[in-house]
């Protein structure tokens, strides 16, 4: 028999001589991190609290849990400007070798938009980095696509201008750092373009 199957075997061993002496099998509660990139994040598991730090990619609870016991990881406090989610986070102590939950974050993001004035014609076309977004002719506001992640910069800008028109983003208005809520101020202002 291979060494990786005798390991569940000889835990699920232990757990059974325990139980047979009058002990309890305990096990830990732990688990993998993965894009923690900012502070704030604390872990639950009933009473039981962790705050977990920026960049760490593992942990495990002071407070480990008898055979039988249920156990149900969650998210207390959101780390900030990050959203984290839980896989694997509950059960019951012992129908599993160990208690290992997988949390994953990401960075939050929004949108980036604003109001567009004379636009008469189809065919503009803005851009954000290397995503492009089509403003139909009528069109009194847009949002860009993607979203745009907390913390990153945006810098709006015309790629196609429509026919007849010549489109402008207003100063000041069209780039910036994303902070923790939708953008909603660029400002686009299409007029006839000059006779060529």
């Amino acid at each position: 028999m291979k060494l990786s199957c005798l390991r569940p075997l000889a835990a699920l061993l232990l757990t059974l001589g325990l139980a047979a002496c009058g002990g309890k099998a305990s096990y830990d509660v732990s688990g993998t991190i993965s894009n923690l990139n900012n502070d704030g994040l604390v872990l639950a598991n009933g009473g039981d609290t962790l705050p977990v730090p920026a960049g760490k990619t593992a942990f495990t609870f002071s407070k480990r849990v008898d055979y039988g016991t249920d156990y149900n990881i969650t998210v207390q406090t959101q780390p900030a400007h990050m959203t984290c989610g839980i896989s694997g986070g509950s059960g019951s102590a012992g129908h599993y070798i160990n208690i290992s939950a997988a949390v994953t974050c990401a960075q939050n993001t929004y949108s980036v938009g604003g109001t567009i004035s004379g636009l008469t014609v189809d065919s503009l076309v803005l851009i954000n980095g290397n995503a492009t977004t089509t403003v139909a002719k009528d069109a009194t506001t847009f949002t860009m696509s993607p979203n745009v992640a907390d913390g990153a910069t945006y810098n709006v800008s015309v790629s196609s201008q429509p026919k007849g028109l010549l489109c402008v983003v207003q100063p000041g208005t069209g780039a910036g750092t994303m902070g923790s809520a939708n953008i909603t101020t660029v400002q686009i202002a299409c007029n006839p373009a000059p006779a060529s």
